[in-house]
C-alpha cells in the first residue's frame, strides 16, 4: 500500500492513523505529465475546452460580478446559496423527483461529498460494498477512514450485479453502506439495468443499508439516457436509504468545484456539520457562477454540444483500438456515454507497464489503482475525453508498440 510516508521515522511516528492510511492516486500523479509535450495522455477524465460552453460560463461570471458581486464575496451557509438549491430542487421535480431546497446539500466537488458520507457514517472496521473496478477517490476515501471494503458480486456476463449473491452477503457481511456509480460508471463505463436498480433499492430497504449513489455521468449519454437514478426510481420508503450525489463538474466545468447531495435529513444535517470542520461552505463565487448559467437556459444546449463531442471521441478511440490492438478490442464494450473505456490485456501486469507506456510517450491508468485490495490487475482505462482525435490515434498506436514489446 502506498502510504504518507516522511524521511525521519520519528516524525512518521506521529501521523495520525487516518493519514498513515491515505494512498496516493495516481491519476493526480500522472496530471504532471499533462504539461509534457511528448506524453499523450489518455488517463485524465476531465472536460476539455471544447466540451465547456466557456463563453456562457464568462456570461455567468460577468453577470455574478455585476449582479450579485456582495454575495459572491462574502461567507456563506454551509447548506449552500439558497436559490441555487432551490433551482436545482425545481429541475428534479420537473423529472419527477420529489426535492425541495431544504433537502440539498452543496458540495465542493462529488470527492467532498463521498469524503462527507464515509466521514459521518463508516467507523474504523466497518464493511463497505463496492464494485470492482470502481472510482478510486471512492477507495481513497473508505480507505482513510479505516473501512474493509469487499467486492459487489457481479453477473455472469461481467457487467451487471448478481442480485441473489449480494443479499447473501449483505445478510452474512451487515455492510455500514454501499457505494455504487449506476451510470456509465468510472473506469469501466458500465450501465445497472432498471432491473437491477428496482432490486438494489428493495435490498436497501430490507436490509437497513444505505446506498451511496455517485452519478456525475448520467447526463453525458450519446444516443439514449440510462435508466432512472435510484434517487428518481426510489418510493417514500426506499428514499430513506438512498444518498444521492450528483457533479456539475462534467456538466459545467470542474474547476468550479461545484456537486450537490441529499438524502435522509437524519444523516444530511450531521454531514453538513461535518462540512463546517473542512470548508465552511462551498464557494460563493462558483454558485453564484453556476446559478446565472443554470438560469439563463445555456445548459442543455451545451449539454447536447458535449454529448456529440464524447460520442466523436468514443467512436475515435473504439475504432483505433479495433485497428491497432485487436487482442485488447475483444475485452471492451464501445461505451453509451461518460468518459471512459475498460479494458484488459490478458498476462500483463499494467502497473508494471506503466513506466514503459510513458517512454513510450502515453499515459493510461493502470487498473489495480480501481481495485478495492491490493492485487495485480491487467486491466486499465482509458480516457476518450480529453486528448484530440489525432492524439487518441497516435496514443493507441504507442500503446500497441509497447504492449508488443512486452509480450
Amino acid at each position: 500500500m502506498n502510504t504518507v510516508r516522511l524521511s525521519d521515522p520519528q516524525r512518521a511516528l506521529r501521523l495520525s492513523s487516518t493519514t498513515a492510511r491515505l494512498r496516493k492516486s495516481p491519476i493526480r500523479e500522472l496530471f504532471a505529465l499533462l504539461g509534457r509535450s511528448d506524453v499523450i495522455s489518455l488517463a485524465g477524465g476531465f472536460p476539455p475546452m471544447e466540451a465547456i460552453d466557456a463563453m456562457g460560463l464568462r456570461n455567468a461570471l460577468v453577470r455574478a460580478a455585476r449582479d450579485s458581486l456582495e454575495d459572491s464575496l462574502r461567507y456563506g451557509a454551509t447548506q449552500g446559496y439558497a436559490p441555487l438549491r432551490a433551482l436545482i430542487a425545481d429541475r428534479n421535480r420537473v423529472q419527477g423527483i420529489a426535492l425541495d431546497a431544504a433537502d440539498i446539500q452543496i458540495v465542493s466537488g462529488s470527492q467532498q461529498g463521498i469524503d462527507l458520507a464515509a466521514r459521518t457514517l463508516i467507523d474504523s472496521g466497518d464493511i463497505v460494498l463496492a464494485q470492482a473496478p470502481t472510482y478510486l477517490g471512492a477507495l481513497q476515501v473508505f480507505h482513510a477512514q479505516g473501512a474493509r471494503i469487499e467486492t459487489i458480486p457481479a453477473d455472469a456476463g461481467g457487467r451487471g450485479i448478481d442480485m441473489d449473491a449480494l443479499e447473501r452477503q449483505v445478510v452474512a457481511l451487515r455492510p455500514k453502506l454501499i457505494y455504487l456509480v449506476p451510470s456509465f460508471a468510472n473506469p469501466t463505463g458500465n450501465v445497472l439495468a432498471l432491473r437491477e436498480r428496482k432490486q438494489l433499492l428493495s435490498l436497501a430497504r430490507r436490509s437497513a443499508v444505505p446506498i451511496v449513489e455517485d452519478d456525475p455521468y448520467g447526463a453525458l449519454y450519446f444516443h439514449e439516457p440510462p435508466p432512472p437514478s435510484l434517487l428518481a426510481l426510489a418510493n417514500a420508503h426506499e428514499r430513506e436509504w438512498v444518498i444521492h450525489l450528483s457533479s456539475l463538474s462534467k456538466m459545467l466545468a470542474p474547476g468550479l468545484r461545484l456537486a450537490w447531495m441529499t438524502g435522509p435529513p437524519d444523516w444530511m444535517s450531521p454531514m453538513s456539520l461535518v462540512k463546517q470542520i473542512g470548508d465552511t461552505h462551498t464557494s460563493n463565487l462558483s454558485q453564484l457562477v453556476a446559478w446565472h448559467y443554470l438560469c439563463s437556459g445555456a445548459l442543455e444546449p451545451a449539454l447536447e454540444r458535449a454529448r456529440l463531442f464524447y460520442r466523436a471521441q468514443a467512436q475515435t478511440m473504439i475504432r483505433a483500438i479495433q485497428r491497432e490492438m485487436p487482442a485488447l478490442a475483444q475485452t471492451i464494450v464501445a461505451p453509451k456515454g461518460g468518459m471512459f473505456v475498460w479494458g484488459t490485456l490478458p498476462g500483463v501486469d499494467t502497473t508494471a507497464l506503466l513506466p514503459e507506456a510513458l517512454r513510450e510517450g502515453v499515459a493510461y491508468v493502470p487498473g489495480a489503482a480501481f481495485m478495492p485490495g491490493e492485487s495485480v490487475s491487467d486491466g486499465l482505462r482509458l480516457s476518450f475525453a480529453t486528448a484530440s482525435p489525432e492524439h487518441i490515434q497516435e496514443g493507441i498506436r504507442r500503446l500497441a508498440r509497447c504492449v508488443s514489446r512486452s509480450r
